[in-house]
């Protein structure tokens, strides 16, 4: 398999330029409609977090790009979005690249919110995904998840994902776009959120619930993109008006430095500490 180290490095600047713009547009939100206020510091952790996490994730999509090559994996289904969704006013044209980006989008959503609840539910894999939940600052810029998620996104949506080719040179940017705006909005501490609209595109007071403290929270709003599968497989729950509860995991704090970052997975102390104090995902 061939590594390109160029490829990597444009990965790399490329996924910054999206943080930093939808990151920052976010932080905006927050400063003037705030949830929560939260500290300076956890804003910086998150700038740091983030570029630790878009450098590993550099790596790993440049070998997983690799590897569908070297195994001779190709797309089982083409759906051509250009030849369904097609006007010959561009202007409805646009809509529909847009139109056809969401879809993808659900289509991708799908099998993430599989891969969310593998991670509540295989004590291996929450080991990982805890150190996201873990956070109790939560915000636009402060809401990494652990190093490794590439690889296990990589296995459980983008492989599934590779065997239906998208055919439409806009979808994959448009699809992209949105999911990286996506993951943003959806950590803001910010009152500003999609109204009605969550009830197909989840937004930030809906993720909230994902990340709640309060039990009767627990193991819900596991889709990412859309809330469609949350209803479809009955772990919705849409929160109420004024309904924006606090964050975190009670009784592990949130790694601070490096260290605690890249090792909390592996750290026996916090593990144990969990298992006397009985905390459940």
């Amino acid at each position: 398999m061939h590594v390109d180290i160029n490829e990597m490095a444009e990965f790399f600047v490329k996924a910054f330029e999206l943080v930093l713009i939808f990151a920052t547009f976010c932080a905006v939100l927050e400063l003037i409609f705030p949830a929560y206020r939260y500290s300076f510091a956890s804003y910086v952790r998150g700038v740091r977090n983030w570029i630790i996490r878009i450098g590993f994730g550099a790596v790993i999509w440049n070998l997983y790009a690799a590897g569908l090559a070297w195994f001779g994996i190709n797309p089982l289904i083409t759906i051509n979005f250009g030849t369904l969704l097609h006007s010959d006013n561009a202007i409805i044209n646009d809509g529909f690249a847009v139109l056809s980006g969401v879809l993808v989008a659900i289509v991708a959503d799908f099998f993430y919110y599989w891969m969310h609840r593998a991670q509540h539910a295989v004590p291996f894999l929450w080991r990982m995904h805890a150190s996201h939940h873990s956070i109790r600052e939560l915000t636009a810029w402060n809401c990494n998840h652990y190093v490794s998620e590439p690889i296990v996104y990589a296995v459980f949506v983008a492989l599934p994902l590779s065997l239906i080719h998208f055919q439409s040179g806009v979808v994959p940017a448009v699809a992209m776009t949105l999911i990286a705006f996506q993951a943003h909005l959806s950590h803001s501490s910010t009152r500003i959120n999609l109204g009605l609209a969550r009830y197909i595109i989840g937004d930030n007071k809906f993720h909230r619930i994902h990340h709640s403290s309060e039990a009767h929270h627990r193991h819900r709003n596991y889709g990412f993109f859309t809330t469609i599968w949350d209803t479809v497989f009955r772990t919705a729950y849409w929160p109420k008006k004024n309904e924006w509860p606090e964050v975190g995991l009670r009784g592990w704090p949130e790694p601070l430095t490096v260290r605690d970052y890249v090792m909390f997975p592996f750290d026996r102390r916090r593990w144990r500490r969990s298992k006397v104090m009985g905390e459940k995902t």
